[in-house]
């Protein structure tokens, strides 16, 4: 016997009722689509000589992955310091190591040391690649 029902006997309160059993997972999942969305579904599909199934099936993929890779990302830019952080905007407003160490009052070779250690932790090959992992983000604050 357990508190909650030595405590509810104690006082002589009603018990509430049991859980309902948990339920089986569904087979399978049905969504439903509005009429437009499920238009441009079927030309998606029609362009691609796919199933709308197949068509549905990569988008919702490709978005699931979008979604992961954005997540990392702001994990990782979490991690950075705030130097590194500042150093990764000016990376990303297309600044040199040159330029960024003027606005920044610190010199080239400390850019490069940073964007390295930048580079490592997005897992990115280079600064262009970086660029591209964090293209849709907004660095306007650091200009």
């Amino acid at each position: 016997m357990n508190l909650w029902h030595r405590l509810t006997t104690f006082f002589r309160l009603p018990l509430p009722p049991p859980a309902p059993p948990p339920q089986p997972p569904a087979a399978g999942r049905t969504f439903t689509l509005d009429l437009e969305l499920q238009h441009s579904l079927q030309s998606l599909a029609e362009q691609e000589q796919r199933t709308p199934q197949e068509v549905a099936a990569n988008l919702i993929q490709a978005a699931l992955h979008s979604r992961q890779v954005a997540a990392q990302c702001w994990r990782r830019w979490n991690a950075l310091s705030a130097r590194e952080q500042e150093i990764t905007a000016l990376v990303c407003l297309n600044y040199t190591s040159r330029q960024a160490a003027a606005r920044l009052g610190i010199s080239p070779a400390t850019i490069k040391t940073h964007v390295h250690s930048i580079l490592s932790k997005f897992e990115a090959s280079n600064r262009h690649e970086l660029r591209q992992l964090l293209a849709g983000w907004d660095f306007s604050a650091w200009e």
